[in-house]
């Protein structure tokens, strides 16, 4: 495996879950116990309820484009081969989104509400980050 230099996540007792279904190959997420809500990243309590009960979901990994940004400077020293790069936001068909990047080459018609499927890069021994590609099968 060749050295990893970009940022790579804090891993804390409450997101473990989280990471460790990536490296199953599997995503997790913190439902809530109250109102059946799915959330992320892990808090305390549920922002619909406030509930603080919780338990750890396995959800499916399709998801749909929401926006991408493209960036032309590398804040990062482990990001200056890539740039100019892009950063997309996904929601997940469980219902909640966050920020990752599409692996491969860019499509020329990707366009908001693009149907995606989750990539897992295995980046070092012990993190896997969760990235996507097109899904050709659900365009």
């Amino acid at each position: 495996m060749t050295p990893y230099n970009k940022p790579l996540p804090q891993i804390d007792p409450r997101q473990a879950r989280f990471w460790q279904g990536l490296r199953e190959r599997q995503i997790w997420l913190p439902t809530c116990a109250n109102c059946a809500k799915v959330r992320f990243p892990a808090t305390r309590f549920c922002g619909h309820c406030w509930s603080d009960e919780s338990h750890w979901q396995r959800v499916p990994g399709g998801a749909t484009l929401q926006a991408y940004a493209t960036f032309h400077k590398a804040y990062w020293a482990g990001f200056a081969a890539d740039v100019p790069y892009r950063v997309i936001q996904v929601r997940l068909d469980a219902g909640v989104s966050l920020f990752s990047n599409l692996v491969g080459p860019w499509p020329p018609a990707l366009a908001q509400g693009a149907r995606l499927k989750p990539f897992f890069d295995d980046v070092t021994p012990e993190v896997t980050l969760l990235k996507f590609c097109v899904d050709e099968a659900n365009p």
